[in-house]
C-alpha cells in the first residue's frame, strides 16, 4: 500500500525538512548535533515505512501499523509542507514586512493543519451521523409513496482492527436503529481482503429490514491491491468475500435484479459489479442487471463507482435512482469544498441528470489513513416520495 504512494511520502518528508533546515535551522544554531536533531523525525519515518513495507503493509494484521505511521507521518509532514509553501511565497517577494506576515501566515495555518489532522483521527473517525434526504419523483408508484432506504457504503472494515471494532457494532446498530424498509451496502467492504471480516460476523449479520439487505462489490472487494502467488487464488478470496457478505444474509446483487411488491406496484432494486474508470474494475453488465424488466419499471440502482452514471447509466436506461460510494468525499470537507472535487464531477451527496438522480454517500469508513474532517462518517437514510413539484437538490 505504502509503495504506491512512496515517491509522495518522500518529498512531504524531505522538501520541507530541507527548505526549513537552509532558512531557519543553520541560521539558528552551529552545533551539529542540533542540526542533526532536526533531521531525526523525517529519518525515523523513513525508518518505520521500510519495516512496514518489508512486513507486507496490506495484511490485515499489518495494517494498525500503516494507520498509526500515517497519522504519525502527516501530523509531522503536513504542518511543515504547509509553512514552508506560505513562507516560500513571503520569500519570493523579499520585502522583510511581507516575508514576517506570510512566515505567520504560514505558522498559523501548520498549527491548525495538526489540530484538524489530530481531531480527524481521535473524534472526527467516529462521529457517525445520519444524513436524512427525500427525493421526488412524478413516476414513482403510488404504494411506494413515503419508502425509506437506508444507505451505508464504504466499511473499509480491516481498518477497524485498530482497536475499534467497537464500531462497527454501533454503525449496525445506527443503522437498525432507521427502521427503514430497506437497507443497501454500495461497496468497499474491506480494504484488500475477505480475512478482514473475521470476528465481525456477529455483527453484520444484525443488519435487518422488512424488504431485505442488499449489496454490491466495489474496487476494494475484488483483492485488487494484494499479490498473489497464482491469480486463482487472487479470485478464490473474492468468491470468499461474495459468500461471506451471502452469510450475513445480505443479497448480493452481482449485475443483477430482485422486485419488491406492494400490492399491484412494484420497485425494483439492482445491483452492478464494480464499474470503474482504469485502474479500477469494470465489470459492470446494465442489460444483465435489468433483463426482463420493463424499461419503465421504476428502478434503484446500487453502482460502487459514482462515474459509472454519466458514463453509461444515463445515456443507456432511465433508472431514475442511482445509489453510489467510492469517493469518500476525500475524508476532508470544509465549506462544501474538498480536493476529491478535482478528481471527481460527482462526488458527494445528490446529482441530477433530468429524471434521473445520483446519490453519492460520503461513507462509514476510512481506507488507508482513519481520519475525517467535515466529510463526517455517514448512514444516509433516503426518502421516495411522489412528486409534488418539489425540486430535488444536492
Amino acid at each position: 500500500m505504502l509503495l504506491r504512494i512512496l515517491i509522495l511520502i518522500l518529498i512531504m518528508l524531505m522538501l520541507p525538512d530541507t527548505y526549513i533546515y537552509i532558512m531557519y535551522i543553520k541560521r539558528w544554531t552551529k552545533k551539529l548535533w542540533l542540526r542533526l536533531l532536526w533531521w531525526l523525525p523525517s529519518l525515523a519515518l523513513v525508518t518505520a515505512m521500510i519495516y512496514i513495507m518489508s512486513t507486507n503493509d496490506m495484511k490485515p494484521e499489518h495494517q494498525p501499523w500503516v494507520s498509526i505511521f500515517m497519522i504519525v507521518f502527516l501530523g509531522i509532514s503536513a504542518p511543515k509542507t504547509l509553512f514552508m509553501l506560505f513562507d516560500g511565497l513571503g520569500h519570493l517577494i523579499k520585502a522583510k514586512s511581507v516575508i514576517r506576515t506570510f512566515r505567520i501566515i504560514g505558522m498559523t495555518v501548520a498549527i491548525f493543519a495538526f489540530i484538524i489532522l489530530g481531531y480527524g483521527y481521535f473524534f472526527g473517525r467516529h462521529h457517525y451521523i445520519v444524513h436524512q434526504q427525500t427525493f421526488y419523483f412524478n413516476d414513482l408508484p403510488k404504494k411506494f409513496d413515503g419508502y425509506r432506504i437506508a444507505q451505508f457504503s464504504d466499511m473499509h472494515i480491516g481498518t477497524l482492527r485498530d482497536g475499534n471494532e467497537k464500531d462497527a457494532r454501533i454503525i449496525i446498530d445506527m443503522i437498525n436503529e432507521q427502521k427503514c424498509d430497506m437497507i443497501v451496502f454500495t461497496g468497499d467492504l474491506v480494504n484488500h481482503q475477505s480475512s478482514e471480516t473475521d470476528g465481525f460476523r456477529r455483527d453484520l449479520n444484525k443488519l435487518n429490514a422488512p424488504d431485505g439487505v442488499y449489496s454490491v462489490m466495489g474496487n476494494h472487494d475484488y483483492s485488487m491491491y494484494l499479490k498473489y502467488p497464482d491469480e486463482k487464488d487472487r479470485a478464490a478470496d473474492v468468491e470468499e468475500l461474495k459468500r461471506r457478505q451471502e452469510s450475513y444474509g445480505w443479497t448480493l446483487l452481482l449485475n443483477d435484479h430482485r422486485i419488491i411488491r406492494r400490492g399491484a406496484d412494484s420497485l425494483v432494486i439492482a445491483g452492478v459489479e464494480n464499474d470503474g474508470r482504469p485502474p479500477f474494475p469494470s465489470l459492470g453488465d446494465l442489460p444483465k442487471a435489468m433483463k426482463g424488466l420493463k424499461r419503465s419499471c421504476f428502478t434503484v440502482m446500487l453502482s460502487h463507482d459514482p462515474t459509472h452514471w454519466r458514463r453509461n447509466i444515463i445515456p443507456q436506461t432511465n433508472i431514475q435512482l442511482t445509489l453510489s460510494g467510492h469517493t469518500h468525499a476525500g475524508q476532508f470537507k470544509v465549506f462544501g469544498w474538498s480536493p476529491v472535487a478535482y478528481v471527481y464531477d460527482e462526488w458527494s451527496g445528490a446529482y441530477s441528470e433530468g429524471n434521473q438522480i445520483l446519490n453519492i454517500s460520503d461513507g462509514i469508513g476510512a481506507v488507508m489513513f482513519p481520519f475525517r474532517f467535515g466529510a463526517w462518517p455517514e448512514i444516509n437514510v433516503i426518502t421516495l416520495k411522489k412528486s409534488n413539484n418539489q425540486t430535488n437538490k444536492k
